[in-house]
């Protein structure tokens, strides 16, 4: 099918994302750029798996709203993702579909396929571990409210598992995967998941409410600027799902040429 088709087809879920309010206008632009490229390096099977995870996330993010509203008082973004949250799950695939592009080698399409699974496993962990009856616990143990960055819950950890296998099985019926890349594929989304738990934990920038001295993500809270209170100030959300993701690729990606 030509390429031109591929762009249409993107305009036309970037435009949906939009009008739908799963997007932003920068969230819909860059949705398109990368599904481009993808589509480009990759064919329509790599913007399938795209589509499999941006549309997965996208429907959880629906489920349980009612009680995911106190997490959207902890969690930097919540609403309509934008062109930073896209590039922050989608950049690193994009790359990987460029080295196909120049290079053909099949260590690109792992990169392409775990970093997918990392963000998907992290996403789908965030989307259903807030459902837990159970309030999440750091690995100190301590109990916090759910969405804190650095928390793991039973459920949580469940769909993290569920979620890099869901990429990595699409990757195998999509691009015929050996049993070794199918398991190198899931063992490093979920590799990816806990990099994003672990910098979400300890690294990533934190505030607290001057109102109601609740600890949170976002820079204002009930109308005022919060308080700086640890973390790096430079690394929000979108900065460790980037970093995690692409660490796990990269790992994946070495061992991948060692074999």
């Amino acid at each position: 099918m030509p390429l031109i088709y591929g762009i249409l087809f993107c305009l036309i879920l970037g435009y949906l994302g939009y009008r739908l309010h799963l997007l932003t206008i920068t969230g819909a632009i860059w949705t398109i750029v990368v599904g481009t490229v993808v589509i480009y390096g990759l064919g329509y099977s790599g913007l399938i798996v795209l589509m499999l995870f941006f549309g997965s996330s996208s429907l959880l993010s629906k489920l349980g709203k009612r009680r995911k509203r106190s997490v959207n008082q902890i969690v930097e973004k919540d609403g309509a993702r934008d062109g930073w949250q896209v590039l922050a799950n989608g950049g690193v695939a994009s790359l990987a579909a460029v080295g196909i592009i120049f290079t053909d080698h099949p260590s690109f399409l792992l990169l392409f396929l775990i970093v997918l699974a990392a963000s998907n496993a992290d996403t789908w962990a965030s989307e259903i571990g807030p459902l837990s009856q159970k309030e999440p616990f750091l690995f100190s143990g301590r109990r916090v409210p759910a969405g804190t960055s650095g928390a793991i819950s039973v459920l949580g950890t469940s769909a993290t598992v569920i979620g890099a296998l869901f990429i990595a099985t699409a990757g195998d019926l999509l691009f015929d995967l050996t049993t070794a890349e199918w398991l190198l594929v899931t063992v490093g989304g979920v590799l990816g998941s806990l990099f994003d738990t672990l910098f979400g934990g300890t690294i990533q920038r934190k505030f607290r409410c001057a109102v109601c001295g609740k600890e949170t993500e976002k820079r204002i809270h009930h109308e005022k600027p919060t308080l700086y209170v640890t973390g790096w100030k430079w690394l929000g959300n979108d900065g460790v799902n980037f970093l995690s993701s692409g660490i796990a690729g990269l790992i994946g990606f070495i061992v991948y040429r060692m074999w």
